[in-house]
């Protein structure tokens, strides 16, 4: 079994390799593509420092579509930030933001 502080050190590096990767698809104007490892983020590193930093990432993104009147993607975002911030775990097991236990 892992320890906590090795467990705490992996978390850490892929929050930040997450992060990078997001950065690097922005940079590069694919921003669907950008999407998904900051929705990882939020939902499988809340309490990382880089959480804060993604949620800012994708307020960002639906604020580019907004301004491209893509309305439909920028709901999308927020929908998808709104369930990624609801993941949790539950005695061991995934639970989805629709509440279903994986």
């Amino acid at each position: 079994m892992i320890n906590e502080e090795l467990a705490a050190a992996i978390s850490q590096a892929a929050s930040a390799a997450l992060l990078r990767i997001g950065r690097i698809y922005e940079e590069e104007g694919w921003l669907h593509h950008a999407l998904t490892p900051y929705l990882k983020i939020v939902a499988y590193y809340p309490e990382s420092e880089e959480a804060e930093a993604a949620v800012d990432r994708l307020v960002a993104i639906a604020g580019i579509f907004e301004e491209k009147r893509q309305f439909h993607m920028a709901l999308s975002v927020y929908d998808r930030l709104e369930r990624a911030a609801r993941f949790q775990r539950w005695n061991g097991h995934q639970v989805t933001p629709e509440g279903d236990i994986l």
